[in-house]
């Protein structure tokens, strides 16, 4: 009688489901969101990610950026939320004052001015990727596909903007 040889278990393969916590625990989380795995077929498994976080916060939290990075990138996104710009998504066709006054247009005209001069002071290619990581929350490696650079350049390109940043806003 030839006996049967047992198959060999692949090795650091998972074998089960990820633990992704109690019910009643992701029902007390903020900014926890789950995206299926491959495609929403029925069964298929599901990833749990953390809506809040941008791509800014998870390059600190690996070590990729600085603290000092981090910080200068932070100001940048601040400087621009202060300025309402974002909520401007369709064009305005309302007359423009040229006097100055009236000013219901809602865009802080100084932080706006702040921010075009910080952008001004990193140069064009350093400001696009600051502006796609830190205020757009793109991936520095898709905006380098974007240009059609290696994906590591662009995380090299942010190292440099956020350090310029850094030194325009005198952060240490």
């Amino acid at each position: 009688m030839v006996k049967k040889k047992k198959k060999n278990k692949p090795l650091n393969v998972r074998q089960d489901r990820a633990d992704h916590g109690t019910p009643e625990a992701l029902a007390q989380a903020d900014g926890i969101k789950f995206e299926t795995v491959d495609g929403g077929r029925a069964g298929a498994q599901k990833r749990v990610y953390i809506s809040r976080q941008t791509p800014l916060d998870r390059y600190k939290d690996r070590g990729i950026i600085t603290d000092v990075q981090y910080r200068a990138g932070y100001h940048l996104f601040v400087l621009w939320d202060k300025t309402k710009a974002a909520q401007n998504i369709t064009s305005s066709y309302d007359r423009v004052i040229v006097d100055g006054g009236g000013g219901g247009s809602g865009l802080n005209e100084y932080a706006y001015a702040d921010f075009i001069a910080l952008q001004r002071e990193m140069g064009r290619e350093l400001s696009s990727v600051a502006r796609a990581v830190c205020v757009e929350c793109e991936s520095a490696s898709a905006w380098a596909k974007r240009f059609r650079l290696p994906s590591r350049m662009g995380i090299e390109k942010l190292r440099q903007a956020l350090d310029v940043l850094a030194r325009v806003l005198r952060i240490s």
